[in-house]
């Protein structure tokens, strides 16, 4: 038999008030909270330049905007690193479907790797965005099925390489 020594009085009270007030606290945290950046970051593909990804927002987890072509927004799309440190990764949701996948960073032709010094994070200049390509080729929308698929244009810069502008380090961006 396993004696537990005797909970002092108000303990369990306590407990349940710390775990209320501990509960309140994450869900009241705006998961969706964004701040405009000081300068927006822009992606621009090298296979279509009209087609560009447009950073906006920080979020708590990403930096976040959209995917315009020639003018028009064709979705959300958003970019970020895992616990800070993880794979660097995508996102893409139009408002039918959401997709997701890894981004490769370069500096010029050398990848960029988090156990390396060089090239920096704040150095590289291109991206690829793993899995995008075929993420919109498959892509799922009821009303108006393989309209990603029969953009030529849209399907050819998804599988390239993205000019990153010289406003955005890396992800990070740069103060103005």
């Amino acid at each position: 038999m396993i004696l537990e020594p005797p909970e002092k009085e108000g303990s369990a009270v306590m407990r349940v008030f710390i775990g209320i007030g501990l509960g309140i606290a994450l869900f009241s945290i705006p998961q969706t909270h964004a701040e405009p950046l000081p300068l927006g970051c822009e992606l621009t593909s090298e296979e279509v330049p009209s087609i560009k990804v447009l950073l906006t927002e920080r979020t708590y987890v990403s930096l976040k905007g959209v995917l315009v072509q020639d003018g028009k927004t064709l979705g959300t799309f958003q970019t970020g690193q895992s616990n800070g440190y993880g794979s660097v990764w995508w996102s893409f949701e139009d408002g039918t479907n959401e997709k997701y996948g890894t981004s490769v960073l370069f500096k010029d032709d050398q990848h960029w790797n988090p156990h390396r010094r060089i090239p920096r994070p704040s150095e590289t200049n291109r991206v690829l965005f793993v899995g995008f390509a075929p993420a919109l080729w498959y892509w799922e929308n009821p009303s108006t099925p393989g309209s990603y698929r029969e953009n030529r244009d849209l399907i050819k810069s998804s599988a390239g390489f993205w000019s990153i502008s010289d406003r955005c380090l890396g992800g990070r961006i740069v103060r103005g």
